[in-house]
């Protein structure tokens, strides 16, 4: 398939959060919500396709003092510049992946220029990336899983790997995609473990579980991603808290994610960690179920040869993931060779680079016939309709048993969108949303969500958004979030 781009816009949309999440140095309680619109033109014949995500604070740019009205504007400046880019790359009729390419390569080095982080450029790539991906899935008549395996895309995994050279997707990748996946639910800095530490003027009274204790017994939770902060009595003293409070429902049948989100300033720091984890009796269950470590060093030491010693050692025995320092195409090749064993796959850094280490996970487990190397599925506090479901069609396509999710824990269900709109998500995925305690929101159900509908024509969403009710970017105003 060969297309133009011929236009494309971003709307912005406020939400938030019923529950504060802290994770790293940052906390989300209030953001806007982006939609883009991507009009391509395939023989002759246009169409549209869709893509959001939220402009969340500290994460695709943790520079220390940078205010989060300035994070937005580099947001907003970047996906901008990606606008640019990919308009001028699809002028004139092609196949998606080498302009894909092109398309990467110029933003990336565009963002430098204006000292923007690559995991930052990368996510302005990946909302275009993502609209047109959704565009010709829909002017294919297919989902993503099928367009993905029938490689509409061109996809070529010689181009990050030459072990690669000559395979296509439907090579790496199960049969079908997943029509469940087990929700891995985030355990914030500042969540309430248990029910009694709650405050009664910090109570929620909105039907909801709000503690941990509560979202494990509601939910049937079997898989949990627990954040640690670089505090280690704090972290030993939270964490043995939350082995107590999950064993006492599930006993050893759990399975847990650490995540570091960059707090490690070094490799010893981190190390003193595993260590109190390791000589810790109350914790030996917990250790023996932990599945992987995600990103503990931040991202300027993270794969520097000098620093990962330690990751190494420590990948002998748990998988030690990047996040954060994928910002590149090369970058999980440069960290499986410093030792790490996987990578995450999140929409936000796009999918081509989702699908194609998913490639190189493949490869390196030889073939499919071992299982040293692993792909976890993470969040961005992801929220429906596009953002969510597109990202759970990614992790389906990809064959992922567990995702993390957290926007539904984090944020008050579709409340943030026209009731119309509410509705409509409903009545086409009645299987994945629910109407609960007055909002329409994912259903949680023995700890997984059920997604066949996310199979439908385009890229795991049937409903388009209404523009009409998102702002243009030199509309909206930071001032309208009223965060001082």
């Amino acid at each position: 398939m060969e297309l133009i781009l011929k236009a494309s816009r971003l709307g912005l949309r406020n939400s938030t959060t019923r529950i504060a999440f802290r994770y790293g140095s940052a906390c989300l309680t209030r953001c806007p919500q982006a939609t883009l619109g991507a009009t391509i033109e395939v023989a002759g014949r246009p169409q549209e396709g869709y893509s959001g995500d939220c402009l969340p604070p500290g994460w695709f740019d943790k520079t220390a003092g940078k205010p989060y009205a300035q994070q937005i504007a580099d947001m907003l400046a970047m996906i901008e510049l990606a606008q640019s880019v990919f308009l001028e790359q699809f002028d004139k009729p092609q196949p998606f992946f080498p302009g894909f390419l092109a398309a990467e390569r110029c933003c990336h080095q565009r963002a430098a220029e204006h000292n923007f982080t690559p995991l930052l450029a990368s996510f302005g790539v990946s909302l275009l990336e993502r609209a047109v991906m959704d565009a010709m899935c829909r002017s294919a008549g297919l989902s993503f899983a099928q367009a993905v395996r029938r490689n509409v895309f061109a996809l070529e995994g010689g181009a990050i790997e030459s072990q690669l050279q000559g395979t296509a997707p439907a090579q790496w990748l199960p049969g079908e995609p997943r029509r469940w996946v087990f929700v891995r639910h985030t355990v914030g800095l500042g969540d309430p473990l248990t029910s009694s530490e709650i405050a009664p003027e910090e109570r929620l009274h909105d039907g909801m579980p709000q503690s941990l204790e509560e979202c494990t017994d509601a939910g049937g939770l079997r898989y949990f991603k627990i954040k640690v902060s670089n505090q280690l009595e704090r972290d030993l003293s939270r964490l043995t808290t939350i082995a107590a409070l999950i064993e006492q429902r599930r006993g050893a049948d759990y399975r847990v994610t650490l995540d570091g989100n960059e707090q490690y300033h070094s490799a010893d720091e981190f190390d003193r960690l595993i260590a109190a984890i390791g000589v810790e009796p109350q914790l030996a269950t917990f250790w023996n179920n932990v599945l992987a470590i995600e990103q503990p060093l931040e991202r300027k030491i993270a794969l520097d040869a000098r620093h990962t010693a330690g990751i190494r050692e420590l990948g002998k025995h748990k998988p030690v993931i990047i996040d954060e320092s994928d910002g590149t195409p090369t970058a999980y090749i440069e960290a499986l060779d410093l030792g790490y064993r996987g990578v995450s796959s999140k929409n936000c850094k796009g999918p081509v680079r989702s699908l194609l280490n998913a490639g190189l996970t493949w490869l390196r487990n030889d073939q499919g016939r071992r299982h040293d190397y692993l792909m976890t599925g993470e969040d961005l506090c992801s929220v429906g309709i596009i953002p969510v479901q597109a990202d759970l069609c990614l992790a389906a396509t990809l064959g992922l048993e567990h995702v993390e999710r957290n926007g539904h824990h984090y944020h008050p269900g579709l409340s943030y969108l026209p009731a119309a709109q509410q509705e409509a998500a409903l009545a086409a995925h009645s299987d994945f949303y629910e109407r609960r305690a007055g909002a329409i929101r994912p259903r949680l159900h023995d700890g997984r969500f059920e997604i066949a509908s996310l199979q439908c024509v385009g890229y795991g969403f049937a409903v388009e958004p209404d523009f009409a009710s998102f702002e243009s970017p030199d509309v909206w105003n930071f001032n309208s979030l009223g965060i001082d």
